[in-house]
């Protein structure tokens, strides 16, 4: 779903992913460079914070509920499984060390509503490795589903992180990066 929704955002911009597939192949790529280089970005192929604000801030972009799914791996209206997949790629683990806490996904869901706009996981589960790649504590939430470090274009860190308390979650901002940790 993550994936999708830049390739439908891109598209939206005027740029040509490819098919909406959630499928970041080479086409896909290559229109976020193109669309980066145009707005001044670094044209490194990646969505990161500064790509998301430019990309989801367009006046075209029109953002959508989606409809309800039958995939078992949707775990509320706008999050899916995929979008928490341990950040090592494979390399030392299947993505899924654990599963994502349902408390944290209804208080991610409840934030994603009442901005209205989408909620950008940056990392969800961790394996042992990569949590010691990225310089995570022992007893990171992370290990064991239970935190997610996010962010919403256009939105401060200080603004995401008052919604979020308010949804009963615990948060540590990481202001110099742009993203909040969120967790139960």
């Amino acid at each position: 779903m993550y994936i999708s929704l830049i390739q439908e955002a891109l598209t939206l911009a005027g740029y040509d992913p490819g098919p909406v597939d959630g499928i970041a192949g080479p086409r896909t790529v290559f229109a976020i460079k193109a669309f980066q280089s145009d707005r001044g970005l670094n044209p490194d192929g990646m969505v990161g914070p500064l790509t998301h604000t430019a990309l989801f801030s367009s006046p075209q972009k029109v953002l959508t509920t989606p409809a309800a799914s039958t995939d078992p791996k949707q775990l509320s209206p706008h999050f899916h499984q995929n979008e928490f997949r341990c950040c090592c790629q494979g390399r030392y683990c299947n993505g899924f060390p654990a599963e994502m806490h349902t408390a944290l996904i209804s208080g991610l869901e409840q934030i994603r509503n009442f901005f209205n706009r989408p909620l950008l996981i940056t990392s969800g589960v961790r394996c042992q490795t990569r949590n010691r790649e990225v310089g995570g504590i022992v007893h990171s939430k992370h290990l064991v589903g239970h935190a997610a470090d996010c962010y919403i274009p256009g939105v401060s860190v200080d603004t995401l992180a008052d919604a979020a308390r308010q949804a009963g979650l615990g948060v540590i901002i990481y202001d110099d990066e742009g993203f909040c940790h969120l967790e139960i």
